[in-house]
């Protein structure tokens, strides 16, 4: 009989701190069947990756002549790397770091100082992400309205682990989570006339002006060719109406900007819930999907009469 070797999760931590080694040296020693890898740059971090079986990845922010964007990005180019997790040690969680990061590639984020508690949740959630954002990576495509996507500067759409853990707490807390997908109206016809450069720094400006409308628990994530998605815990589907009006209001009365282009915009909405879409006998992702289906559904039908929102109502797949 032959017998396979058995690989063991590898966390490759990346980090020239002795205080941030003697750390992770401890903690992994609490971990059974865990191997720990230490390097202290880039060049010797892409050797591991390339010949060494990894399952998690921690990167110190303070290595020197590190760029932690670059970096992300270019792990994700590996064979085998696409959804391995990525943590960043960071002193700092300013939303502009955090947002440039997850969208390099980052998964999520462990504050200085370090905590051994925090580090050991941080890990429980780790080990779910790999199966986790394979499977979302697939269903967030389906959110692209358009049968063809023409190049653009943002190389991909993408949910992460977060979005997976508001459908289990909101599940098993029994709570409300509403979830809005937002499609800017004018986003194709100013790609098409003023090209990729413009419509990516209006896509910033848009996306600036969106985060200041959103509540601390609610989640966002720019998808790309001028599409968001916000996921609102603990709102019922009236609140997510409510919600979805002032944004509307809000956006209407602004002036976007690309460089010194100004623009006027509005905005076509689709509402779900996931008391209307959700199955308590189905799997967390798939029942991400339900609901991702469902506000999908209502944002085809907005964008087809322009600054609209639709909600779904009920359980037939029929939108208000």
């Amino acid at each position: 009989m032959n017998l396979k070797p058995v690989k063991l999760p590898t966390l490759l931590l990346v980090t020239a701190s002795p205080l941030v080694r003697a750390f992770f040296e401890k903690m992994i020693d609490k971990l059974e069947d865990y191997a720990l890898i230490i390097t202290s740059s880039k060049l010797e971090t892409f050797e591991y990756l390339e010949k060494t079986y990894i399952s998690f990845i921690v990167v110190d922010e303070k290595t020197p002549n590190l760029d932690l964007t670059s970096f992300c990005t270019e792990i994700r180019k590996f064979r085998g790397h696409d959804h391995t997790p990525i943590l960043i040690i960071t002193s700092h969680l300013k939303k502009s770091f955090t947002r440039s990061l997850i969208k390099a590639g980052a998964t999520d984020f462990l504050r200085e100082p370090l905590d051994k508690d925090e580090f050991m949740l941080r890990m429980e959630m780790a080990g779910d992400v790999m199966q986790t954002q394979a499977k979302v990576s697939i269903l967030t495509t389906r959110l692209s309205l358009e049968k063809t996507t023409p190049p653009s500067l943002e190389k991909r759409s993408f949910l992460d682990d977060r979005a997976t853990r508001l459908i289990h707490d909101a599940l098993s807390e029994k709570t409300a989570l509403a979830l809005i997908l937002l499609k800017i109206d004018q986003y194709d016809q100013i790609l098409k006339a003023r090209g990729e450069n413009v419509a990516h720094a209006l896509t910033l400006d848009f996306e600036d002006h969106l985060q200041k409308l959103m509540r601390a628990q609610d989640l966002f994530y720019n998808q790309n060719q001028g599409k968001f998605a916000i996921f609102l815990p603990k709102t019922s589907h009236k609140a997510s109406e409510f919600i979805a009006e002032n944004i509307q209001e809000y956006l209407d009365a602004e002036i976007f900007s690309a460089g010194n282009i100004r623009f006027t915009l509005t905005v076509s909405m689709g509402i779900a819930t996931l008391e209307q879409t959700g199955d308590v006998t189905k799997n967390d992702t798939i029942n991400l999907e339900r609901l991702l289906n469902g506000a999908t559904t209502c944002l085809n039908q907005a964008k087809e009469k322009k600054n609209t929102i639709i909600s779904y109502l009920n359980k037939t797949g029929e939108p208000s």
